[in-house]
């Protein structure tokens, strides 16, 4: 029975527990010290969060904002309040302009150019491990300006061309570890921007839980951004050396690897002004996000640190909606919207946020109750001992439900367990965001990785296992003992 098939099937199932859920804690007395409004928005969260691992992100964002917002939470903003908080916050619009913004760029075809260019780099001509290192860092750049499902359904084709013209086989040992390494790299890239897409979930609950607890934070982009580059080339290039030193993996074969041969493969019209627009852009809108981070004394770095990254993405589209070419804008919003806009993504940044903001409340008692229940597992550790074990849950969670979700989830504990030992929790914080979406072992465990489990022409779930497993592992392990470590001293 297919994926498809088989989530049909248990579609009722779903309902009952989500629902099922709610009218628990609607009607179950309080655990001490949660209180009554705590329970029914524990109730809500919690079923919000089955439904979107279980059934869709898009209504059940809304069933669970709909029980927010009568649960009392609200207080004199009531039902209309709630709503207005959660859809009218600065990340919730970051995300809808976002989406569009960086979703043109797939529409009108720079994707492919950026895979050209890397792919036809002279360089990597007789030079197997050049080749991959540049294959590889080609998925991430597509993976992170685009998704990883864009990056892989380019690159896929392209792969397979090369893999026949090397004479590589299906059953060459070479080939389940270069597939399944290209998935990881895409992987790894998904979450580098933390303004657009499912990131900006657990990147925004962040902020809102802080400042709900009185201590407002925001994980710095810079930083952040870094630590996500650094880590994926430190996985990659550890992973290469173990095919090359430890499991003698052949890989003769990639000399053969021609750049004009890739670039015949690869023929496009030269670039027009509107691609070249667009390409443009995303050095230059990066530069003005994180440039005032560092210079914040100068003016005009003032003025886009007045607007932040709500007002730079809206420049960006305004300009492009303003700028002719051919007699159309640059920017044709209504048409990229309706083909790039998610509005379940859209409406999981809304509720997540506003349901994590209930949840780190003093009034819902929920986080006195955490510190409770968690003491016995997490009170008393250590500082490495801790980190190791909120990482660790990260991924293995996040290999089973929705990716963005898993972390809202963790966020309360890193931040209660974090003030309780005294430790800065932005460190935490990073590494689980990026950690969940280590997510390739099963089909649940996102979007892409049930199109990877389902191209059964290229893996068998075997295969993934085999060599996505020890990815992950290694992932964890270098995460633990090198990423948290950089991120404690890039985040004083």
């Amino acid at each position: 029975m297919s994926q498809a098939k088989k989530k049909r099937n248990l579609y009722p199932l779903h309902l009952i527990i989500g629902f099922g859920l709610i009218a628990l804690f609607w009607l179950m007395p309080p655990i001490d010290p949660i209180t009554p409004l705590g329970m029914r928005c524990v109730g809500a969260f919690l079923a919000m969060v089955y439904l979107w691992s279980a059934v869709d992100t898009l209504w059940p964002s809304m069933v669970g904002l709909f029980f927010l917002a009568i649960s009392g939470y609200g207080g004199e903003g009531g039902f209309n309040g709630v709503w207005m908080q959660a859809v009218g916050v600065n990340t919730v619009l970051i995300g809808l302009f976002a989406m569009v913004l960086f979703g043109a760029m797939d529409e009108v075809g720079d994707t492919k150019y950026i895979a050209r260019w890397f792919l036809t780099r002279k360089i990597f001509k007789g030079r197997p491990m050049t080749f991959l290192a540049v294959f590889y860092a080609c998925c991430f750049v597509m993976a992170s300006v685009c998704s990883p499902i864009t990056s892989l359904i380019i690159l896929w084709p392209i792969a397979l061309s090369l893999m026949d013209t090397l004479g590589i086989t299906r059953e060459d040992p070479f080939w389940k570890y270069f597939f399944v390494a290209m998935f990881a790299v895409s992987t790894l890239a998904q979450p580098l921007f933390p303004f657009v897409g499912a990131q900006l979930i657990p990147y925004a609950a962040f902020q809102s839980m802080t400042a709900a607890m009185g201590n407002p934070m925001t994980i710095p982009v810079a930083q952040y951004m870094f630590i996500d580059v650094f880590m994926t080339a430190l996985v990659m290039v550890l992973y290469v050396l173990v095919l090359k030193f430890i499991l003698r993996v052949d890989m003769s074969k990639l000399k053969g690897v021609d750049p004009e041969m890739i670039e015949k493969q690869l023929v496009l019209p030269p670039m027009n002004f509107q691609q070249k627009a667009y390409l443009y852009m995303i050095p230059c809108y990066l530069l003005m996000v994180l440039v005032p981070i560092f210079l914040p004394n100068f003016l005009i770095c003032r003025a886009l640190n007045s607007i932040g990254p709500l007002g730079i993405t809206l420049l960006w589209v305004m300009l492009f909606l303003i700028i002719r070419w051919n007699g159309k804008p640059l920017l044709d919003f209504k048409e990229v919207a309706y083909k790039q806009f998610h509005w379940g993504i859209f409406f999981m940044i809304a509720a997540a946020v506003y349901g994590a903001n209930t949840l780190s409340n003093e009034a819902t008692g929920v986080p006195d109750f955490l510190i409770q229940s968690l003491q016995p597992i997490l009170g008393g550790r250590s500082e490495m001992t801790f980190v190791a074990i909120m990482f660790t849950t990260a991924l293995i969670i996040t290999n089973f439900a929705n990716n963005a979700a898993m972390a809202v989830i963790l966020m309360p504990v890193v931040l209660n367990f974090s003030n309780e030992l005294g430790i800065n929790p932005m460190p935490v914080a990073t590494g689980v965001i990026l950690m969940v979406f280590v997510a390739m072992l099963t089909p649940a465990a996102s979007p892409h990785a049930g199109l990877m489990h389902g191209m059964k022409k290229i893996y068998t779930t075997k295969e993934i296992l085999l060599v996505g497993f020890p990815i992950c592992i290694a992932t964890l392990l270098l995460y633990i003992f090198i990423g948290y470590p950089l991120a404690k001293m890039l985040m004083l």
